[in-house]
């Protein structure tokens, strides 16, 4: 398990800095189009790749946050029952985390590939937009192994 733990653990990571880099990105091509247009040369395209990096950003984060438990709980509900139901309530929204991410990454992948045979791009700078969408599918794909490692450490015992 313990490889597992560290597979699971580099990957997040990974794709942790690359939604940091791409809000970095978005930050700099903000600040870049607002100077830009005081002079009156807006960058073209700012307003795609806006789209394009917010669904990296939060897509590309989600793993992460799924992995060191930063998302938001009920705590005081949770923690006003006994043990038993703790496990239980914890092995349900797992399962249920894992069957919306398995759903979500499923949708984006046929609708990845739906853009990909329709040659569908942005807008204003042509950019294709399957590999982006395609990308976003699989990083909810992983972050269902991340919630089933999960699931199998609450089953095992070794987690609340």
């Amino acid at each position: 398990m313990r490889g597992v733990d560290v597979l699971l653990g580099g990957t997040c990571r990974v794709l942790y800095w690359i939604s940091g880099i791409s809000l970095i990105f978005l930050m700099f091509l903000t600040v870049a189009d607002v100077v830009g247009r005081v002079f009156n040369r807006p960058i073209e395209g700012v307003y795609d790749l806006t789209l394009i990096l917010a669904g990296i950003i939060v897509a590309f984060a989600v793993p992460y946050a799924t992995r060191r438990k930063v998302h938001v709980k009920m705590e005081f509900v949770v923690d006003a029952v006994s043990p038993g139901i703790k496990k239980l309530l914890s092995t349900l929204t797992r399962f249920m985390g894992i069957l919306f991410f398995l759903l979500v990454g499923w949708n984006l992948l046929g609708y990845g590939m739906r853009l990909y045979t329709t040659g569908e791009v942005s807008q204003t700078i042509h950019l294709p937009l399957f590999p982006f969408v395609l990308s976003m599918g699989v990083v909810c794909l992983f972050n269902c192994l991340v919630i089933m490692y999960q699931l199998v450490l609450v089953l095992g015992g070794k987690e609340e």
